[in-house]
């Protein structure tokens, strides 16, 4: 497969794609929790599922380069 040298820019990374996929799982399952109350929540879910989902694809895109494998022009 790829020999990726762990380097603390790859865990860096890494840290980063999983905390944001641990945050966008959390957010959905916050958004899809039955409610109690008509009162709105708290909490923007929607806004912050879209920016943990962009933080993940560019995360995911910078460990695909770390691999090598070239993804720009």
């Amino acid at each position: 497969m790829f020999a990726i040298a762990i380097t603390p820019e790859f865990s860096m990374t890494f840290a980063l794609f999983a905390a944001s996929v641990a945050g966008l799982g959390s957010l959905a399952w916050l958004e899809k929790r039955p409610r109690d109350k008509l009162q709105p929540r708290l909490l923007p879910t929607t806004p912050l599922m879209l920016v943990a989902g962009f933080v993940a694809l560019l995360a995911l895109v910078h460990l695909v380069n770390l691999a090598g494998v070239h993804t720009g022009r």
